[in-house]
């Protein structure tokens, strides 16, 4: 096996290992191959390219009977180029982890591929969120550009709260909780940029601290500090809300400031340029405000104008100072909650420094996010009495009224498994299709790509979403039917026709989404859901058996999940039941079994299922509540 390296880069060097790595579990170690690896120009094939920005990825691969290159337009998409490769070649990574790779043995006569692809968006980011130990993230990064992403987000500083999640083992009081501090989050932190750098990833870092950091207040996450004694000098800047000014709910995080105050404003651009001139291998810095919301201070200057005009003020003094100490970094600002009305006066006035990025983070995920006909007027911004937007259409005002005042880079951050909302629909064909509107609607919305604000661990019972997620990022051609059945008999084996159709079956069963609707009960005809979801399981319980002592470790792995999936189905089918007959107290029963079992066997599906947040998207709606 022979591989030749036109070009001097670590990561082209770490492209070449996994070419080999795979190619010698496909075709063995002594195979006959020869092939080229390099960037497009020391290939001499820079002609073909048509990208031109750092974030953009274009491939060239041509091989003919396991001879010839695979170019890229830089590092990052020689990678790239390997893995669609190796896809051509018959490869497949269902989800994370070397349980998640499917690599079929094969002759290298007929290894031939042929392709030159330029990846439909720029952004194709995750961000951090749920609760991860240090291997689910690794496992993640490991797993992302064998799909087609380029990019992850760690939130906060050092991402505390999610690792803290994990290692204390909230709620899951069958575990022990295990020691963690601040300084094994950074440790962490550490780690996941070297692999991230390893990949030639782009890195995106913080969002939500500011407001706190610039006066010295470290911002862990979103936890209550009761009885915390806050620095007078915090609390003489923070918003004054009916006449107070104080910390609501002692949450810091989500505590604003008196943003029109020109002491405020300087803080907070000094504080993200210190923070960029000690962080250079960070790509975009997000710079966000608290993560409250109808917050926004009252005071005699702050209530003559809108916050987002405040915050146009504020980053148009962190572009000056970045500039002044000539501090490439990219910032990217963002519409969300009380920002989402646009600002009025105010205006971006360096916007190659910036990049847009919009966060429907009340939608409706019921349908995809495109337009039809058109869009209704925005509400009248009324400060602190806001009602955010759930329908689609509504969402998209405030998009384009956005759009109006900023035309540069964008992406859209959105939330499509985040806080469980994947569990509500148990066969993931639904949320996965409306992914996969979404994100071939995303030219003619205007967006140049996702990051996706989600759970880590979201292949459980399958990772069709995520899988949907990374291929039509990277090619939005792509048939959404195609697709699934690719992913099916990738995860599955022969039997993958029967599990698409089995899943599609338990999502018809009942509206799950509004299990969701705690004051909502559900039909009184629905109650015989538990009877028509038990004839579903047990008739698919036989498939699920035979399957599960298959020879590939994929294939075997996949069906063990989905038999653990039997009992999750089962226990929401009888919540949802006694919820259409009124009986509160079967409904608490029966989630008491169902939290149980999930927390009973987390171990065997920890590295696909986040138990922290399947219990928080349930807990307080099936709980008996006193």
């Amino acid at each position: 096996m022979k591989i030749e390296l036109a070009s001097s880069h670590s990561v082209v060097n770490f492209a070449a290992s996994e070419l080999q790595k795979y190619l010698e579990k496909m075709c063995g170690a002594g195979a006959d191959l020869d092939l080229r690896l390099g960037l497009a120009p020391d290939l001499q094939l820079a002609d073909r390219l048509t990208v031109r920005h750092a974030w953009d990825d274009e491939i060239h691969v041509d091989v003919k009977d396991g001879r010839g290159v695979i170019a890229g337009a830089n590092p990052r998409s020689v990678l790239l180029g390997v893995y669609r490769f190796l896809h051509e070649a018959g490869c497949r990574w269902v989800r994370p982890g070397v349980e998640g790779e499917f690599i079929p043995r094969r002759e290298v006569r007929g290894l031939t591929v042929s392709l030159h692809e330029r990846a439909a968006n720029r952004h194709r980011a995750i961000c951090i969120e749920g609760a991860v130990s240090i291997e689910n993230v690794l496992e993640l990064i490991e797993w992302a550009p064998k799909v087609g992403f380029s990019g992850y987000f760690m939130q906060f500083r050092e991402g505390f709260t999610f690792f803290d999640r994990w290692y204390s083992h909230k709620n899951n009081p069958l575990k022990t909780p295990e020691p963690f501090s601040v300084e094994q989050a950074r440790e962490f932190t550490s780690r996941i940029e070297a692999e991230l750098q390893k990949r030639g990833m782009v890195y995106q870092a913080i969002g939500h601290g500011w407001t706190c950091e610039a006066y010295s207040l470290p911002c862990l996450g979103w936890d209550m500090e009761p009885g915390r004694a806050w620095p007078v000098e915090f609390l003489q800047n923070v918003a004054e809300v009916n006449g107070k000014r104080a910390v609501p709910w002692d949450i810091v995080s989500i505590a604003a400031l008196c943003y029109s105050d020109p002491q405020v404003q300087a803080r907070l651009a000094d504080c993200v340029a210190d923070y960029a001139a000690t962080h250079p291998q960070i790509d975009l810095i997000h710079v966000w405000l608290d993560d409250g919301f109808n917050n926004k201070c009252e005071c005699e200057r702050c209530r003559t104008h809108r916050p987002a005009d405040d915050y146009i003020v504020i980053l148009n003094a962190i572009d000056e100072c970045l500039s002044r100490r000539r501090l490439p970094h990219k910032v990217v600002f963002l519409a969300y909650v009380d920002m989402l009305w646009p600002p009025e006066t105010n205006r971006i006035h360096n916007p190659d420094r910036f990049v847009f990025m919009f966060a429907p983070f009340n939608r409706d995920y019921r349908a995809p996010l495109v337009q039809k006909g058109p869009l209704p007027g925005l509400p009248p911004f009324e400060r602190n009495r806001l009602k955010f937007p759930v329908d689609v259409q509504e969402n998209l005002a405030f998009l384009r009224s956005w759009q109006a005042g900023f035309r540069g880079d964008s992406f859209i951050y959105d939330y499509h498994f985040i806080s469980g909302l994947h569990n509500y629909d148990p066969g993931q064909l639904h949320i996965s299709r409306v992914l996969y509107d979404d994100i071939r609607n995303y030219r003619a919305t205007g967006f140049n790509g996702l990051v996706a604000c989600q759970l880590q661990r979201v292949f459980f019972p399958v990772g069709l979403g995520m899988y949907v997620m990374g291929r039509t990022l990277w090619d939005d051609r792509l048939d959404f039917g195609n697709l699934a059945d690719d992913y099916f008999l990738a995860a599955f084996g022969a039997d993958a026709p029967r599990v698409r159709e089995y899943l599609a079956e338990l999502s018809g069963l009942l509206n799950w989404f509004r299990l969701r609707e705690k004051d909502s009960p559900l039909d009184p005809a629905e109650a015989d859901v538990d009877r028509r979801a038990e004839d579903v399981l047990r008739g698919f319980l036989p498939v699920i058996e035979r399957n599960l002592s298959l020879p590939d470790t994929c294939h075997a792995r996949s069906w063990e999940y989905l038999r653990n999936h039997t009992e999750i189905v089962r226990g929401l089918a009888r919540i949802a039941s006694f919820r259409a007959r009124s009986d509160a107290s079967a409904v608490s029963r029966e989630w008491e079994a169902l939290k149980h079992f999930v927390q009973e066997n987390e171990d065997c599906m920890q590295s696909v299922l986040d138990v922290y947040a399947f219990v928080d998207a349930y807990q307080d709606i099936f709980a008996l509540q006193n």
